[in-house]
């Protein structure tokens, strides 16, 4: 095996599929990189049975072969070299390493050893621009943290229905919803469907899709099958268990009518709640005073040990009645900073049921927020 390629290149590759190694005592070759070369092109494999990943990067192969080496002393090792070529050369059950000035040798394993990372058989397919996809994961995964309950809770919900594409994540405390339509991407499946990717895998994906690997595609698709999915582009393979749950019907908690329409300047909500949410108490609470008479809406937050603070919005447009609410601030801080316009519109019906956040002129995300009984 020897291979000619860009470090740059090589780095982001590594670096991407360095992620889904872990340290793993039972299975050590799990902490491990495979790299394959053939037809000018070396491909890096990388797996912990749950998740698993193939990157290809393109370059100059002088002599087909394998390789599996250590996944995090390759990616510091490849982090602290100039951006220039790389060579790598295998010899026996080393790898030499030449970049720039240096020239390190790596201890190998047996490629043999290496799981086979599973191929999708399906033709089921979506496929969708990266950027859309993207944004969809920007604005879900905050929404969504640990349950040892409620595993159905632990990751994004993708949901295909009447031709309409939900992208969901929730906490039970808040709820984010992604509407893609149908003129954004391209399906072959004609049926209604539902599947659960885990958070990591989830997290794992848009983190490949931020990371421009050389002239990548800028669609990608998405193969669901019974127990697991399957995302390409043309130079990244990314496969991922599904959680075997039944996710909540979430869309009987999204109240239909409000009492209470208030539309906000994006960056003053976002400045006051960051100043008062300093002072709120252990479970972040924040007091809202809505004043459609006086056209204000009063922010507070008072912490015995740290003192108190308010701030007095007039937001662009308030309808409605008064109305006294408590909510989680860092709640409200990630629902604003899901939303990419400039104005926002905060509908509320009373102090107990849910309220519901969304971008002036965007149906296309919601945000579901339960209020705090105080």
């Amino acid at each position: 095996m020897k291979f000619i390629a860009l470090t740059e290149n090589l780095k982001k590759a590594v670096n991407l599929a360095e992620r889904i190694t872990g340290k793993n005592l039972t299975l050590p070759i799990l902490n491990n990189l495979l790299l394959e070369t053939n037809k000018n092109k070396i491909h890096l494999s990388a797996t912990d049975l749950e998740l698993g990943i193939e990157i290809t990067i393109t370059g100059k192969t002088e002599k087909e072969g394998k390789f599996v080496l250590p996944a995090k002393t390759f990616s510091a090792f490849l982090n602290n070299l100039p951006e220039e070529k790389i060579s790598l050369e295998k010899k026996d059950n080393t790898l030499s390493v030449f970049g720039g000035k240096y020239n390190s040798v790596f201890q190998g394993m047996n490629p043999e050893d290496f799981p086979i990372i599973p191929e999708i058989k399906t033709e089921k397919f979506i496929e969708l621009e990266k950027n859309d996809l993207e944004e969809a994961l920007e604005q879900i995964i905050p929404s969504i943290s640990y349950s040892s309950l409620k595993p159905e809770l632990n990751g994004v919900l993708l949901k295909l229905e009447n031709g309409i594409l939900k992208i969901v994540g929730t906490d039970s405390f808040r709820l984010a919803e992604k509407t893609i339509f149908n003129d954004k991407f391209k399906t072959n499946i004609k049926e209604d469907l539902e599947i659960i990717i885990p958070l990591r895998s989830s997290q794992e994906l848009l983190r490949i899709i931020q990371e421009q690997i050389e002239e990548d595609s800028t669609k990608i698709k998405i193969n669901p099958e019974i127990n697991q999915v399957q995302f390409s582009t043309e130079n990244i393979r990314l496969i991922s268990r599904l959680i075997n749950a039944e996710y909540p019907k979430y869309a009987s908690i999204i109240p239909k009518n409000f009492e209470i329409n208030i539309i906000f300047d994006k960056k003053d909500l976002l400045e006051a709640v960051k100043v008062v949410g300093l002072f709120s108490g252990k479970i972040n609470d924040i007091h809202f005073n809505i004043s459609p008479d006086k056209k204000e809406v009063v922010i507070e937050a008072q912490d015995i040990s740290l003192g108190k603070s308010h701030a007095t919005i007039n937001p662009l447009e308030i309808k409605g009645k008064n109305l006294e609410i408590n909510f989680n601030y860092r709640f409200i801080l990630d629902s604003l900073n899901s939303i990419r316009e400039e104005m926002v519109i905060i509908n509320l019906n009373n102090e107990l049921n849910p309220g519901l956040v969304k971008g002036k002129n965007d149906n296309s995300f919601i945000y579901i927020l339960m209020p705090i009984k105080v």
